[in-house]
């Protein structure tokens, strides 16, 4: 688990709530759940008009990333890498046949096994970054799909107000509950920029980080299994994947 988005989210909504006290208002008036439906579900709910239920589905499974992030060795992967390119120069590309998960990941094996079957080198390399940047723009739209929940979240926040307010006018014979009403009404506001700006715009920032560092750990991949296809030297080919930082 990723504890620096818990803390983040921690410090950010207590200096919310700690500036709130400290200018005499009432923690109570913040909590509101009313606002919070019509910001997080009325944004949601908008997104959704703009996309479909499978990017919908794509991203909510992406936005876990932000508490669960993977993991991308790029050292072990080119520790790995130089092993099996010493050992299809020792015996044969067909010997890394027990070793086709030896990466660990689902594209790693699958390039491995491509080839091990003999695939031409420049065709192998043609389909393997195709297969990386379709899986990066399909991260991308992703990340896209829960900014613009974000995008909407602050109209969304004032549209709750305008609606506490419409309610609030109801009590105009009654200053005390007109006064509530108000206060209440503009939670709404507060709750469209926070959740915007002190959750889901932090999280696509770390999530882009996520996906591009993904998409040079494919391009590691690429390069080495490439090699070792084409019979490079593993020293030589040591040397190039050391360029990925």
């Amino acid at each position: 688990m990723d504890f620096v988005t818990l803390a983040g989210l921690l410090i950010a909504f207590s200096s919310v709530f700690l500036a709130n006290w400290l200018g005499g208002g009432e923690v109570v008036l913040l909590l509101n759940l009313p606002s919070a439906i019509i910001v997080i579900f009325g944004s949601f709910g908008a997104t959704l008009i703009q996309s479909s239920i499978q990017e919908a589905v794509r991203a909510l499974i992406l936005i876990k990333w932000s508490l669960f992030p993977p993991v991308y060795d790029l050292n072990s992967a080119r520790a790995s890498l130089n092993n099996l390119a010493h050992k299809a120069r020792r015996l044969s590309l067909l010997a890394l046949e027990s070793d086709v998960d030896a990466l660990g990941s689902h594209f790693s094996s699958r390039a491995l096994q491509m080839a091990i079957d003999g695939t031409d080198p420049d065709q192998l390399s043609d389909r393997l970054h195709d297969d990386a940047v379709r899986i990066y723009d399909n991260r991308m739209k992703s990340v896209s799909f829960i900014e613009s929940i974000g995008g909407y979240a602050p109209t969304l926040g004032i549209m709750g107000s305008v609606i506490g307010l419409i309610q609030a006018m109801a009590n105009l014979d009654s200053p005390e509950a007109l006064g509530h009403g108000i206060a209440v009404a503009f939670v709404s506001t507060l709750y469209g920029q926070g959740f915007a700006n002190l959750v889901i715009f932090p999280i696509t920032q770390k999530l882009t980080g996520y996906v591009e560092k993904e998409l040079l750990y494919h391009q590691l991949l690429i390069d080495g299994i490439c090699g070792i296809a084409t019979g490079k030297h593993p020293y030589r080919l040591e040397l190039e994947l050391n360029a990925y930082e």
